[in-house]
């Protein structure tokens, strides 16, 4: 009797630990992501974006009107350039994969704001300045 007690007690802090783990790393993640979403690029560093770790990155940048932004998909997985606003003039691209890119040229200042349609968590902006 008291090898089952200490079975199932060795079993329940293995399940705890396991999830204290995965609640650390999580977190842990988090904060990494919120820390980079502040982060604007100006029109002189960069029109690209890549897709990588499930994240834009940067999340944010900022060109002037007549720019093409490319993005490049560095993970192994399918992501999209979806417009939040898709009534408006706004990048909505297919999925595109591993190493494949999509391109859009931004005619009109604004903030263009967008997701990925399989991994709507993801979320990037473009300000685009006259």
């Amino acid at each position: 009797m008291s090898k089952k007690i200490t079975l199932l007690g060795l079993g329940a802090t293995t399940i705890i630990l396991a999830i204290i783990v995965v609640v650390i790393h999580s977190n842990s993640m988090m904060m990494s992501r919120s820390a980079s979403t502040s982060t604007i690029v100006s029109a002189a560093s960069t029109n690209s974006v890549n897709v990588q770790d499930y994240m834009f990155v940067p999340m944010a940048i900022k060109v002037k009107v007549g720019t093409t932004v490319t993005w490049t998909n560095k993970d192994s997985v399918h992501h999209s350039i979806t417009a939040d606003n898709v009534a408006s003039n706004a990048p909505d691209g297919p999925l595109i994969g591993q190493g494949e890119k999509y391109s859009f040229r931004f005619t009109k200042a604004g903030t263009y704001t967008f997701h990925c349609m399989p991994h709507p968590y993801m979320h990037g902006t473009v300000i685009v300045t006259s």
